[in-house]
């Protein structure tokens, strides 16, 4: 069964023991383990847990077989990747150890008691193994450690599936750019402010936001979502936060034409304030919850000079509302809006004064600046709707202007990531051909260590030959011993076909 094989803790494949029965080495990385004397099963499943972000549960196990064999090594490292929340990440050709814990209250690596039990108890074979991932796995505390002693606090942590692009969530992207240039709120969204980053420091970077972000909006828009072990993991660490800091709060986004909230994890289906992503107010409703939480004066603030509105004053009333908003006062702005319409419920340009307002904007030229197209915005499609002929081209050719500058911006990107990528598989192949030489040159020195001495005895044997006295039974067994040598030598160069050009 699978089950009693070894799995490899830094990328979980099969692990096979070598001859002498003490260590074991991974087929896909190359890690060599000292086989352990604990239970492999429970071994398994601690890295399984610990992959999984379940790193209390793994740590309880890793526990266990501590307690049953104390002097069993790999038990006490993999208790020490449970400490540290220590997931190995592949990017490229490179595994990269990350900290998935908030670690800045626990011990360099060097004072953990786990990681001293570790090489207390390992064998020679086992112990510069360890002494190289501890180097590797100490660059990345210490990385960690940095970056967690920020002082940047963060309003919004927008979060989405680990690894997903800005293209691929564009929900996300969206809620991104309306709190940071709309409202402009200290947002955290890691597609967009984590992509030039390797993923030691990604890692870093989001478990520091957790700590540090105000309110939380988890997204689950499929079922797999749900499921997803990296945003469960937030979540839980971010509710958990929330019992010791009564202001941060978690508002769950979810897709209600393909899940039902009940199905969202446990943490969140009590959530008091929940947003259905496939609603048309769903923008504006959650934009309005989170203003009405970190800019509460915008709800208190009360015109003093609006006057009661007729028909006769309305034109001084839309004169007087744009005025507000071209001096930035865009909550009077939208007040005067409000009682434009009550004259007039069919005045196109009141709702676009309420869109500008809404948009932090000082006049229409500034729509088309705006981070994505007003198609589905409400007070827009009243305004096409109430609009004259003329003023429907002019609306519509606003909102075109805003499609034809994010097709160029995506572009634009697309074109910066397409050379990134280009530039980056470059490096990556040279980088693949100067380690195949180096193979190869090592290749040929094992090849030379070998044929050497088989060489040297093939020569004294045909000098030995070559000798005018020699008995015919010593002749016999010389000759004997040539064609072994030379057949030996034969095979070896077969052993290594790829040194030669």
């Amino acid at each position: 069964m699978y089950d009693n094989k070894l799995i490899c803790n830094i990328c979980g494949s099969a692990v096979s023991a070598e001859k002498d029965g003490k260590t074991g080495t991974c087929h896909n990385c190359g890690h060599t383990i000292m086989y352990p004397k604990s239970d492999i099963k429970k071994l398994n499943r601690i890295t399984y847990l610990r992959n999984t972000f379940r790193f209390d549960e793994a740590a309880k196990i890793a526990e266990e077989l501590i307690a049953a064999n104390v002097d069993d090594c790999e038990a006490h490292w993999a208790a020490l990747l449970c400490e540290y929340g220590v997931q190995y990440i592949r990017e490229g050709n490179m595994r990269y150890a990350v900290c998935r814990k908030d670690i800045s209250a626990l011990p360099g690596l060097s004072e953990s008691n786990n990681y001293k039990n570790a090489l207390r108890y390992s064998e020679q074979e086992q112990l510069a193994a360890y002494e190289k991932l501890g180097a590797q796995l100490e660059d990345s505390i210490s990385i960690t450690l940095n970056i967690l002693k920020q002082e940047k606090k963060y309003d919004v942590f927008v979060l989405s599936r680990e690894g997903v692009s800005v293209e691929d969530d564009l929900d996300g992207d969206r809620i991104y750019l309306r709190f940071t240039e709309n409202l402009g709120f200290s947002t955290f969204y890691a597609p967009e402010m984590l992509k030039d980053m390797d993923a030691v420091e990604k890692s870093a970077q989001i478990v520091y936001a957790l700590g540090n972000s105000k309110i939380m909006l988890p997204s689950f828009r499929t079922k797999d979502d749900v499921h997803d072990g990296y945003l469960g993991y937030a979540v839980k660490m971010f509710t958990q936060k929330m019992k010791n800091d009564k202001e941060k709060l978690i508002f769950p986004v979810f897709d209600g034409s393909v899940l039902n909230f009940q199905q969202m994890p446990e943490e969140l289906v009590y959530a008091d304030d929940v947003f259905n992503c496939a609603e048309d107010e769903f923008m504006r409703e959650i934009s309005d919850k989170v203003e009405s939480i970190l800019k509460p004066e915008v709800n208190s603030i009360v015109p003093d000079a609006l006057v009661t509105a007729t028909a006769a004053n309305k034109e001084n009333l839309v004169k007087r509302a744009y005025m507000f908003l071209e001096d930035g006062e865009f909550e009077t702005a939208d007040s005067y809006f409000d009682k434009i319409l009550d004259i007039d419920i069919e005045d196109s340009r009141a709702y676009i004064g309420k869109l500008l307002a809404e948009c932090k904007l000082h006049s229409e030229d500034e729509i088309p600046s705006l981070p994505q197209t007003v198609t589905d915005d409400k007070n827009f499609k009243k305004a096409l709707r109430f609009a004259t002929p003329e003023q429907k081209a002019h609306y519509e050719a606003l909102n075109g202007a805003i499609v034809k500058r994010i097709e160029n911006e995506r572009r634009e990107i697309a074109e910066q990531r397409a050379k990134l990528q280009a530039e980056r598989e470059e490096k990556e192949a040279i980088e693949r051909e100067r380690r195949m030489r180096q193979e190869k040159e090592e290749r040929k020195l094992l090849y030379q260590r070998r044929r050497d001495p088989l060489r040297k005895t093939l020569l004294e044997v045909q000098a030995e030959l070559n000798k005018t006295f020699i008995t015919p039974k010593r002749r016999s067994e010389l000759k004997e011993e040539e064609e072994t040598l030379k057949k030996n030598l034969k095979d070896l160069e077969a052993q290594f076909p790829d040194i030669w050009d």
